[in-house]
């Protein structure tokens, strides 16, 4: 009886572990085989080892699977368009206990929800060796727009520490009480990202522009004919600043395939001849687009775009304010994994064919020694 009580244990035990996604950023942290679970302890010590010189920020999300990381709203963008920027980030695909593992480390833990409007209920301060643990209030709206607003909460709290500190994005405990709201008046912050459009003739979208990693914001677009003939035209968003705008030309090719050149801010130039560029009735999208300048004294100046998405028809049967067009993604279908991959295979397949052809040239021999005849004999002697 005593051995078949150890098992009905060890089957509750299993069964109430909780294996979950953990979104893990701001710090480095060791790499997880996607089809291995990390186990309690072993995702605890290595959530001791940031507590000695970090603060840990734990965001619980209600209900949050593998599935919800692949969620896109309605103009086919990630709804975690800011968490897709940062960086060092390391994702495990199944945690047991994540939040249990935290708790059983953290010699101090604090609390802390977020209100309606995107904000700490309570002031947090940043404090080494702390673990924050904050959820999120139930939303009634779709789950699409309530993980947009949730990633856009996480990106405003996040700036507002400022010593280190290591972020978790994990599920929530099935027994953590579910924090009750009022229906909100006003979205908490801003879910999806500026839209510029001009016509028929340019549509352009992204969540933020940086400039070496500083957010700037744009006043304005305007369209501006070519100066040469493949530039059908130029575009420039303007700034606050008159000095730092940015600017570039559309260009037509000949196979169908409008493309971005001339890329410059601020009087710099960045490098984007054959980055940018997508059939006319296709839009290019690219989640996270970075443009360098030429290294000057071993240094890059760079631009990038989050969750970018432009397209120029170049057709009269565009209608104003046309919608975009399928997405050419900036990541090819063929990567550098994939072509290592068909490269080792070709190399495998030229051995075994040399090798098949080797073992098919053998043949028996034609000539064999005669019994009858008069035996071979090789005489030997000594020198």
């Amino acid at each position: 009886m005593l051995w078949k009580s150890l098992i009905a244990l060890c089957v509750i035990g299993a069964a109430l572990a909780e294996q979950t996604p953990v979104f893990l950023w701001g710090a480095n942290s060791v790499a997880k085989p996607s089809l291995r679970t990390v186990p309690q302890a072993e995702f605890a010590d290595q959530l001791a080892e940031l507590l000695k010189d970090h603060m840990v920020v734990a965001f619980e999300e209600n209900g949050l699977s593998t599935k919800d990381f692949l969620c896109a709203n309605s103009q086919s963008h990630s709804c975690y368009a800011k968490l897709q920027g940062v960086s060092p980030k390391t994702y495990y695909t199944s945690v047991e206990n994540p939040s249990e593992a935290l708790r059983s480390v953290a010699a101090k833990r604090e609390h802390n929800s977020i209100d309606a409007s995107g904000r700490l209920v309570s002031p947090a301060k940043c404090s080494v060796g702390t673990a924050l643990f904050v959820s999120f209030e139930d939303d009634e709206e779709t789950r699409e727009v309530t993980l947009e607003s949730h990633d856009s909460a996480i990106a405003a709290i996040s700036k507002q520490f400022d010593c280190k500190v290591a972020y978790l994005y994990l599920a929530a405990p099935s027994t953590a009480p579910v924090v009750q709201r009022r229906t909100r008046r006003d979205t908490a912050a801003t879910t999806g990202g500026i839209m510029w459009v001009s016509g028929n003739q340019f549509r352009m979208f992204y969540t933020s522009v940086q400039y070496n990693g500083v957010p700037f914001s744009v006043n304005s677009l305007t369209i501006s004919n070519g100066t040469t003939p493949a530039t059908k035209f130029s575009v420039t968003l303007a700034t606050a600043d008159p000095t730092k705008s940015l600017t570039f030309d559309v260009l037509y090719g000949d196979g169908g395939y409008f493309s971005l050149t001339n890329v410059a801010y601020a009087g710099q130039k960045f490098r984007s001849t054959g980055i940018i560029n997508a059939p006319t009735t296709f839009s290019y999208a690219c989640g996270n687009l970075t443009l360098e300048t030429a290294a000057v004294d071993n240094r890059y100046n760079t631009l990038s775009f989050n969750s970018l998405q432009i397209q120029a028809p170049f057709s009269s049967t565009y209608k104003e304010n046309f919608v975009f067009g399928d997405s050419w993604d900036c990541v090819g279908f063929v990567s550098t994994g994939i072509l290592m991959g068909l490269f080792v295979v070709v190399i495998f397949l030229i051995i075994i064919f040399i090798g098949v052809c080797w073992m098919m040239d053998i043949n028996t021999m034609d000539r064999f020694d005669d019994p009858k005849g008069k035996t071979i004999t090789i005489n030997a002697g000594a020198e």
